[in-house]
């Protein structure tokens, strides 16, 4: 099997889009940016991954500058997918490590080197599918939390128990998948239906009234969080 193996130099803001022929798998070092792709962009920080499928045009950007490892090779025995896959090292950085030795012994013996890259790949897999599982779980967080969220007796505490992870560990991964927390993630709907109420029940609804259907018995609490969502009160969005 061939490989290809860089490392980005020091200082460099901007990698141009092109393509290739295999896959390519990049693991970011140092930097925060995007990685532009004819698919969309995907951000990254240090320690994400990322694997473009063969014949993807993808170029990486970042205001202060990045350092990535990148190999290219044949490992369609492994990767079927024609999507951009990104996801995170593991916590001791174990993607890193493989990478960085990988690219120590770039102009190494083949077999050793295939070895490595064997390795490494198996090392991915891994990771993807726990990210994929985590996905997943997460999913089902957010499904029950929807169905749910108007009721006042909502308790995220025990919907996130029943991912069957830690509560700390689960509710780091909501967020960093979501973007929000699990009381985030609720807070937004409810307030969106209250705009929806008020809009649409106009004075026949008390304020009161829309903030108990959105499952808060505390208007005074239902008005801080509003405000919070939309930067002015309940009574303010209903007369603007």
């Amino acid at each position: 099997m061939n490989f290809k193996i860089n490392c980005t130099p020091d200082g460099v803001v901007r990698y141009p889009m092109h393509a290739h022929k295999n896959y390519e798998i990049m693991l970011y070092l140092e930097g925060k940016g995007y990685m532009r792709t004819e698919l969309g962009d995907v951000p990254f920080e240090d320690g994400t991954i990322v694997i473009v499928p063969p014949n993807i045009k993808h170029g990486s950007i970042s205001k202060n500058g990045f350092k990535n490892i990148s190999i290219e090779g044949d490992f369609e025995a492994y990767f079927r997918f024609d999507t951009v896959k990104s996801f995170e090292d593991n916590e001791t950085q174990e993607g890193k490590m493989l990478a960085e030795i990988i690219y120590e012994n770039r102009y190494g013996n083949d077999t050793y080197l295939a070895s490595l890259c064997t390795a490494y790949v198996c090392f991915l897999m891994q990771r993807f599918e726990l990210d994929s599982a985590m996905q997943r779980s997460v999913k089902k967080i957010t499904d029950e939390i929807s169905q749910n969220a108007f009721d006042t007796q909502i308790d995220l505490t025990l919907i996130l128990s029943k991912s069957g992870y830690s509560e700390d560990y689960i509710r780091s991964c909501f967020k960093k998948i979501t973007g929000k927390t699990p009381n985030e993630f609720l807070t937004e709907i409810r307030i969106k239906h209250a705009c929806y109420l008020i809009d649409i029940y106009q004075d026949n609804l008390s304020l009161s009234e829309i903030a108990e259907k959105c499952g808060y018995l505390d208007y005074v609490y239902f008005s801080k969080k509003f405000k919070s969502v939309m930067g002015l009160s309940p009574r303010e969005y209903r007369y603007q």
